[in-house]
């Protein structure tokens, strides 16, 4: 990520939108400070696509949303964020929702340690959120959080075929096999 401006002042979120539509470069915004987002690999953008693909054919007719990197989270403290595949209530804003149950990140050389860390502290600020995977685009690792009912947030990590990830809250399960196959 590439700091572009500090303290970049909007009047209001409907200004950033305005200034995100007009660019050619996608920018999220956190504590007032746009950073640019860079490009992904041929790794990433079809590891990207299956994930929401699977998700989507997993919940079928269920009331929740698939959307993929070209949509915002917003968090409590008003930052956006463009994760690779959210899935989230139908109460969606034109640009955002604030309103997520699960984040995928495919995680990169140049993004890796801001969205295990960092971008992982703000999204544990949504309430909605239950879980956020984090997938590693070029070899079988996938890093699983998730929020116990007393709260807490948990990880596992996954790297074998046969591993299953549960999401109760949404009601899917899927393996490690179904993420990587012909990957």
């Amino acid at each position: 990520m590439k700091l572009v401006e500090e303290n970049k002042k909007f009047a209001n979120d409907e200004e950033y939108f305005l200034y995100e539509e007009s660019s050619e470069l996608k920018h999220e915004l956190i504590n007032g400070n746009l950073y640019e987002m860079s490009g992904s690999s041929i790794y990433h953008n079809k590891l990207e696509r299956r994930i929401a693909n699977l998700i989507e054919r997993l919940l079928k007719q269920n009331e929740l949303e698939v959307l993929t990197e070209g949509f915002k989270v917003r968090t409590p403290d008003n930052n956006f964020f463009y994760p690779d595949v959210i899935v989230c209530t139908n109460n969606l804003k034109r640009y955002f929702t604030n309103e997520p149950v699960l984040l995928v990140e495919v995680l990169s050389e140049s993004t890796r340690k801001f969205d295990l860390t960092d971008k992982f502290i703000q999204y544990q600020k949504i309430p909605t959120l239950q879980y956020y995977l984090c997938v590693e685009p070029e070899q079988q690792v996938i890093i699983f959080y998730f929020k116990t009912e007393s709260g807490e947030w948990m990880t596992e990590t996954f790297t074998k075929d046969e591993s299953i990830i549960n999401l109760p809250a949404l009601g899917i399960s899927f393996s490690v096999k179904d993420v990587y196959k012909n990957a």
